[in-house]
């Protein structure tokens, strides 16, 4: 009788578990192979071991759905740091083009950015994300700012990013995984197999973090386009005279 109670009691238990009491179905986890045991017919060493290692295995690395690396990682979830990238296109009248692009390095420089390239008379620069709302204002210190040309844009890219991180961070678990293997694999052949598949792996794992770098420095530089133009080149100022026998002469055009 005491048995049957104690039976009784373990069954309500499982059910007033949060997966049972939410309704959730059940999802058997395959057991982990143990080391050094045998083969299956038909499956080579890495992909048995990699199907039977749990948690965020799928696939031929064991990359699985973002929301599930990021269950398995254990980061609660909150809020997401946006990841912005800021660009900006802008054309400038003066009317002396080297002294402009002197001062506009000047400039740069003590926003604490840097030249990233020069075309002729367009120059683009790399500045400070933060400093970025404050290059507009200060290029109409250099000359009239052509705003028909102004172009700016700020890209949101978060999604990408946090994308790239859990693949990241899911191909290193699976590195460690391999890396096990290796210590624990038996014949040369599955050695060289397991090694083989390392070298895969970090070779993606390498080409993520360059990745993440590449939108790591975006997201901290804005990137800043400028064009100048002599004055006379530009948009001409277009008005009316009072007397239109004076219009008719083309008086603007003397007014620089």
């Amino acid at each position: 009788m005491r048995c049957m109670s104690t039976l009784c009691m373990g069954l309500v238990l499982l059910l007033a578990a949060p997966g049972c009491a939410a309704g959730k179905a059940y999802s058997p986890v395959p057991a982990q192979a143990p080391a050094g045991g045998p083969i299956g017919k038909g499956r080579s060493f890495v992909s048995q071991a990699a199907h039977g290692q749990p948690g965020p295995a799928g696939g031929h690395d064991g990359e699985q759905a973002p929301a599930r690396a990021r269950e398995w990682s254990g980061a609660a979830p909150g809020p997401v740091e946006r990841k912005v990238v800021y660009t900006g296109s802008f054309t400038v009248d003066v009317y002396e083009i080297k002294k402009a692009q002197a001062e506009l390095l000047d400039l740069v420089k003590g926003l604490g950015g840097y030249m990233q390239e020069t075309r002729g008379h367009v120059m683009v620069v790399r500045v400070p994300a933060e400093k970025f709302e404050s290059i507009e204002a200060e290029l109409r210190k250099l000359g009239r700012v052509d705003d028909s040309l102004t172009r700016i844009q700020a890209a949101d890219i978060t999604a990408r990013y946090v994308d790239a991180e859990l693949r990241l961070k899911t191909k290193r678990r699976y590195l460690d995984t391999l890396t096990r293997m290796l210590e624990q694999a038996g014949s040369l052949k599955d050695k060289l197999e397991v090694q083989k598949e390392i070298a895969r792996v970090v070779e993606e794992i390498e080409a993520l973090e360059g990745q993440l770098r590449l939108m790591q420095q975006q997201v901290a530089l804005a990137t800043v386009t400028v064009a100048f133009r002599l004055a006379h080149s530009g948009t001409r100022r277009t008005f009316r005279l009072p007397w239109d026998w004076l219009d008719a002469l083309g008086l603007e055009q003397l007014i620089p």
